[in-house]
């Protein structure tokens, strides 16, 4: 397999702390990229990010490199995610009633930065993607901005490559569809 950070990885696995430190330092944005997309906050993603390089320290000397390492650190990336928006919402479910969350919420007026941003194309399209289920949320982000391969988004959602395939395919007919009703194609 023709991995770019192979030989970094190798040194890492070996002690090597400055091949440790550039491995993050080439990952870091990829990981809070996919993070932030799929937990949609700003905080979250960053403290998450630190918690995925805690975990790939740890886990780094089992990694065989059957598969790439960014698909490895992708894997542990979503499932990390995952694992926190489900540990969010139940501690929600347990400490706040529907009137709690309402004032939680946050403000729907955006800063000046956000105004500028959204006048761009790609900005409207992925926050028509925030509005898909999040299984096609997921490949879709996966696919597009993190540029993984059918086969890698399967290894990473542990899903057979038919599968990964038809959500990818119902996930863009799904946002075609959504951006029709908007005026966009």
């Amino acid at each position: 397999m023709n991995d770019p950070l192979a030989e970094l990885v190798q040194r890492a696995q070996e002690g090597d702390r400055v091949a440790l430190a550039e491995l993050i330092r080439e990952t870091q944005g990829r990981v809070y990229n996919l993070a932030y997309r799929i937990l949609g906050n700003t905080q979250e993603a960053e403290d998450l990010t630190q918690e995925v390089f805690v975990r790939m320290w740890r886990a780094l000397p089992h990694f065989r490199g059957d598969s790439k390492f960014t698909t490895w650190l992708h894997t542990i990336t979503t499932n990390a995610c995952l694992n926190r928006k489900r540990s969010l919402r139940r501690q929600l479910d347990k400490q706040f009633d529907a009137t709690d969350m309402l004032e939680m919420l946050p403000s729907s007026e955006k800063g000046p930065a956000h105004d500028a941003l959204i006048q761009d194309e790609k900005t409207r399209l992925w926050e028509m993607v925030e509005r898909l289920p999040e299984k096609y949320r997921l490949v879709l982000t996966l696919f597009y901005q993190q540029q993984l391969s059918y086969q890698e988004i399967a290894h990473v959602l542990t899903l057979p490559l038919g599968t990964v395939k038809a959500h990818l395919n119902r996930a863009r007919n799904a946002l075609a569809a959504s951006l029709e009703k908007v005026g966009i194609r």
